[in-house]
């Protein structure tokens, strides 16, 4: 402990660096791609490193991991977003980056997904196709749970049941503070309530 006491003020900085560009701040343009020349605005609060890339290339990234948050530099200082809001939609029933030519919006193109550290709202996309199964066995197969087996605009990630099941074995953590925590992860400042209620936990 007294070795780090000396030392503390490197970690204080670091810490404080990530706040801002980092090793961003001289970098001009995007190096997401070789053509890429548009501004760094984005940073993934998930993705392993640092890196800042522009809106483009941040989607296109993210096609595998639509699940990640992220975050926009808006001259000052570093503000939640979502791959929603920046134009990522998830395709079910195809392989990821396959586009489907006969695909329907969940209902109002509003889905909620939750997972281990957020609260996901997320533009989802359902497969028509002649061979599509129902929307329920899509989002199953794509590993999320639904909430209801009529029009789900909900659902919870595998990982995230396992995740709730583990701490009630080992703690007894119970549904009611297991989805406060989760609520407090997504927007720990209580301006924007979360749209899925804790009921969904409980009847999971």
């Amino acid at each position: 402990m007294a070795h780090w006491v000396n030392g503390r003020e490197g970690y204080i900085m670091e810490l404080i660096r990530h706040e801002g560009h980092g090793d961003y701040t001289t970098r001009e343009a995007c190096h997401g791609h070789r053509e890429c020349t548009f501004e760094l605005e984005y940073r993934c609060r998930d993705c392993f490193g640092t890196e800042l890339y522009c809106k483009d290339c941040m989607v296109e990234r993210h096609r595998d991991n639509p699940l990640h948050r992220i975050k926009h530099w808006n001259g000052h200082y570093f503000k939640d977003t979502t791959l929603k809001y920046l134009g990522l939609r998830i395709q079910l029933g195809h392989p990821v980056g396959e586009k489907c030519f006969n695909q329907s919006r969940a209902f109002d193109d509003d889905f909620v997904i939750l997972d281990i550290n957020h609260v996901h709202e997320v533009a989802l996309d359902f497969c028509e196709c002649s061979c599509a199964q129902s929307h329920t066995t899509q989002i199953l197969r794509a590993r999320l749970y639904p909430a209801t087996c009529s029009d789900p605009k909900s659902a919870a990630t595998f990982r995230l049941l396992q995740h709730f099941q583990m701490l009630t074995f080992e703690s007894k953590v119970s549904a009611f503070k297991y989805w406060q925590t989760l609520a407090r992860l997504t927007d720990n400042t209580g301006i924007k309530p979360c749209k899925v209620s804790m009921l969904y936990v409980y009847e999971s």
